[in-house]
């Protein structure tokens, strides 16, 4: 993995400073629709991550050390489960088994009373889904959900 890509390419301290000044927790966010939604399926950025968590999530601790953020937010949308909206992804096992490995690790590499949190579509998070077991999981290592 190359490093990851800030705010115009540079980070944004005053900025940060500020909104934690005025009692804000300021977050980093990692992924969105940008790295591939399970919608339309057309971006597989998720994939390269898979089985390279150690190395994400130092990454992403030591950004978020660096410029001062309060915690990262895994904002993953893409598919988790095998043939999930009738689709030829078949990686659900990996999917799921970064879900859960990026956020236990964060949660070790981040400074106590950091965040982690994750941001899934509303549908992701229905009963019986593989995010939904996911997050049953790791339950004890998330701060909060943000649909």
């Amino acid at each position: 993995l190359t490093p990851v890509a800030v705010c115009e390419d540079a980070p944004q301290a005053e900025l940060v400073a500020k909104w934690k000044a005025a009692g804000k927790k300021v977050m980093l966010s990692f992924g969105g629709a940008g790295m591939g939604g399970s919608w339309d399926g057309l971006n597989d950025c998720w994939e390269h991550c898979f089985g390279k968590e150690e190395h994400l999530a130092q990454q992403l601790a030591n950004i978020a050390g660096t410029q001062g953020f309060d915690g990262i937010d895994i904002d993953y949308l893409y598919y988790y489960e095998d043939g999930q909206r009738n689709t030829s992804f078949s990686k659900g096992a990996q999917a799921q088994t970064f879900l859960k490995e990026t956020t236990l690790k964060l949660r070790e590499k981040l400074p106590a009373g950091s965040l982690v949190t994750h941001s899934p579509a509303d549908s992701d998070l229905v009963k019986g889904t593989g995010y939904f077991e996911v997050m049953r999981e790791v339950a004890a290592s998330v701060d909060f959900i943000m649909p």
